[in-house]
């Protein structure tokens, strides 16, 4: 399912975002991905289908757009304590 949005930009922020009219759609788009993924309501996997990346497209577009999960730190955490007793073993 996919839905058609329509918005009206005022002209300052038309301006500010300097981009062509064309762009406006895709860094749309972008934008509510991002914020998604930040979120936690859409995974890594979903941003890159939903942008049509591929998966080092999507890790690059993820960090250009500045958009980390707080609890990937504790991921990562609890992801190496793991590996630490794995390796103790």
């Amino acid at each position: 399912m996919s839905a058609t949005i329509e918005i009206s930009l005022p002209d300052p922020l038309l301006k500010a975002l300097g981009d062509e009219p064309a762009e406006l759609p895709r860094r749309t788009l972008e934008a509510l991905v991002a914020q998604a993924y930040r979120a936690g309501r859409i995974t890594h996997a979903q941003a890159g289908e939903i942008l049509q990346l591929d998966r080092w497209q999507t890790d690059a577009f993820l960090k250009t757009a500045q958009a980390f999960r707080p609890s990937a730190a504790e991921e990562f955490a609890a992801d190496l304590a793991a590996l630490r007793r794995v390796e103790k073993k």
